[in-house]
């Protein structure tokens, strides 16, 4: 293939990519108020601090409208991102080997279930109990006479809820640089031992900084990064063990 092939494909796939977005953007803008709902039902179920229904207010006339097209970009930037990948995949892939082949297809396949299973934490777990946590503040246990009422802006809880995910989903993805990681130094595993002390409180500290302030969600994060380290180090060994013999 000359120059000119390659500009052709990847010129074509950019026109892809756009033609995704826009079309996720499109249909994102007719189900909005899905969507909306999508998202503030995780904390309808789960708030516990007044009996009333779960209400948002907004204070300028635009809020709403550019509320929506927050969430209409939120959805269709995560599809770009996917499409994205995708494409330089499948544009590089007539390049490599055919072990490479696949271990790109391992790491992008284990990248998506780790985003899928990151979600569904996300929003069942960590987006509630962070929400919850901080609302308890407003209660007083000890003045009973000074009462605080929060009633949340539409577009300020789009603001949390889209940076806590991004955020998750990205912390969530340490797993496959842990991964990464254990491929370049698969054949020194001694390095990995000797460190593992280290790394551990490395893990926890990290823990401590990218969640909520509390003991819950750091001991959560902490604990699935432990346990994911000692499955891939328990994993290498045995992998190679099985080659010795």
């Amino acid at each position: 293939m000359n120059i000119r092939s390659y500009y052709l494909e990847i010129k074509n796939r950019l026109l892809l990519l756009v033609l995704a977005w826009v079309s996720v953007v499109l249909v994102s803008y007719i189900f909005k108020e899905v969507l909306l709902f999508l998202i503030t039902k995780q904390n309808s179920d789960f708030v516990s601090y007044t009996e009333e229904i779960f209400y948002f207010i907004f204070t300028e006339v635009t809020e709403i409208f550019y509320a929506y097209i927050m969430l209409i970009f939120f959805f269709g930037t995560q599809t770009f991102f996917f499409y994205f990948f995708y494409h330089i995949l499948i544009f590089i892939s007539l390049g490599l080997y055919k072990y490479e082949y696949k271990y790109l297809i391992f790491i992008f396949k284990t990248g998506i279930l780790i985003y899928i299973f990151s979600v569904i934490i996300f929003n069942k777990i960590l987006f509630p109990f962070s929400w919850n946590f901080f609302l308890s503040f407003q209660n007083f246990d000890i003045l009973k006479s000074l009462t605080l009422h929060f009633e949340a802006k539409i577009s300020e809880y789009l603001n949390f809820y889209i940076t806590f995910y991004y955020i998750c989903v990205l912390y969530f993805q340490i797993f496959v640089l842990l991964i990464l990681m254990f491929d370049y130094f698969k054949n020194s595993l001694e390095i990995i031992k000797r460190f593992r002390k280290f790394l551990y409180y490395f893990f926890v500290i990290f823990s401590t900084f990218v969640t909520p302030p509390d003991v819950s969600s750091q001991l959560i994060l902490s604990i699935s990064i432990i346990f994911s380290y000692e499955i891939l180090v328990y994993y290498s060994i045995f992998k190679k063990a099985f080659k010795i013999f």
